[in-house]
């Protein structure tokens, strides 16, 4: 992935990867206090984490780029062409957080963020801006905009006339043309919002839909049980039949989720319902239909997620100890989601026929009456 984004042909050398039980561990361990790292040749990372690791490596390979330019380059950049190259940082596209700040006012300039020496101060005197996605935005923009071979050359300190044929204050203005073209639904914007440490005010949905009533849930007959399905685990955890009920457990000491298909049928437009029970604790649950359309309830709040991240989220419907009735709707490419009864989320997601799913994260949970109902 690394070497294609960059057109980078890798020299042979061995990398020497570290891993950790957690990041804990490796900060006691190496004195960094960091949840991972890299040297040259060298990356220290906790095991579970693809995101870090891809991050980390990223460091690794731009050390060994060949081209070399008089400008000096800060950490704007090494941070930047790292998170360009994840694109996306914990399930949200890093265009997306550069075009909220920019819709919001609170986007700097190139040549400040740039042109700052020490990057990392720089960010301790702005708290809370998340500059390293802001840095990846501008760097996917070059990478997307221009071959790698520019990029690369960029980055090493060529300037940008140079590197580009166009001065920085052009490439800017391309760059802010293209977030102004980013669309932001209001999930995700609120989602943007709430980690720029804004209050922020969720919707109550009023009018059709907003309370699950029978004519929405349809027929009885129609609906069909799944907790008899075959059992296809996949990540970590361990899934069992109790009962009519349905239990996973996920592994306490990471974020992976622990996943359950139910069945070998795939369903297109179709209510999907789970009363989720947290069993000894659980962080989150979730149901789906494939990776594009995932209705979840955390302990900091429900969430609509396709394969690109958040979609819709809602701040105050969280789960706890008590159960929750959870129901998913997807038509064509329109989701809805309702929690005891009250529409909480609605957004664009991914069509197609897909795998009934369950899901756990850090805990467990057990999911009674298990039903699908195709439309």
């Amino acid at each position: 992935t690394i070497l294609a984004a960059l057109e980078f042909r890798w020299t042979g050398e061995r990398i020497r990867l570290f891993l950790y039980d957690d990041v804990s561990e490796l900060q006691e361990i190496t004195g960094v206090g960091a949840s991972g790292y890299s040297v040259p040749l060298e990356s220290h990372v906790p095991h579970d984490n693809d995101q870090t690791r891809l991050h980390e490596l990223v460091h690794v390979v731009a050390e060994r780029l060949p081209e070399n330019g008089p400008e000096n380059r800060n950490l704007f950049s090494a941070e930047g062409l790292a998170n360009a190259i994840l694109e996306f940082v914990h399930g949200v596209p890093v265009h997306a957080v550069a075009a909220y700040y920019r819709e919001e006012g609170k986007l700097p300039s190139i040549t400040e963020m740039l042109g700052t020496e020490d990057f990392y101060s720089w960010l301790g005197a702005h708290p809370g801006f998340n500059g390293y996605d802001v840095a990846g935005s501008f760097y996917r923009h070059l990478l997307d905009t221009y071959d790698a071979k520019r990029v690369r050359r960029f980055y090493r300190g060529v300037p940008a006339k140079k590197a580009f044929g166009k001065g920085l204050d052009r490439i800017e203005a391309d760059w802010h043309a293209a977030l102004d073209a980013v669309e932001l639904n209001d999930g995700l914007r609120r989602l943007l919002a709430e980690r720029d440490g804004q209050e922020v005010a969720y919707t109550e949905y009023v009018g059709p839909d907003a309370t699950l009533d029978a004519a929405t849930l349809g027929p009885a007959e129609e609906w069909r049980r799944l907790d008899g399905a075959a059992l296809e685990e996949s990540g970590g955890g361990r899934w069992r039949k109790e009962g009519s009920a349905i239990r996973g457990e996920g592994p306490r000491d990471s974020g992976d989720w622990s996943h359950a298909f139910l069945g070998a049928d795939r369903f297109g437009d179709c209510m999907i319902r789970a009363r989720v029970r947290p069993d000894g604790g659980c962080w989150g649950a979730k149901v789906q239909l494939g990776d594009s359309c995932q209705a979840m309830v955390l302990g900091n709040g429900a969430f609509l997620y396709t394969e690109d991240g958040g979609v819709a989220h809602d701040g105050n419907a969280k789960l706890g100890a008590e159960a929750v009735e959870l129901v998913l709707r997807r038509v064509g490419t329109e989701a809805t989601v309702w929690l005891d009864g009250r529409k909480v989320l609605d957004g664009n997601v991914g069509a197609g026929e897909a795998r009934v799913t369950l899901g756990v994260v850090q805990g467990a949970a057990r999911f009674e009456e298990v039903r699908v109902r195709p439309l």
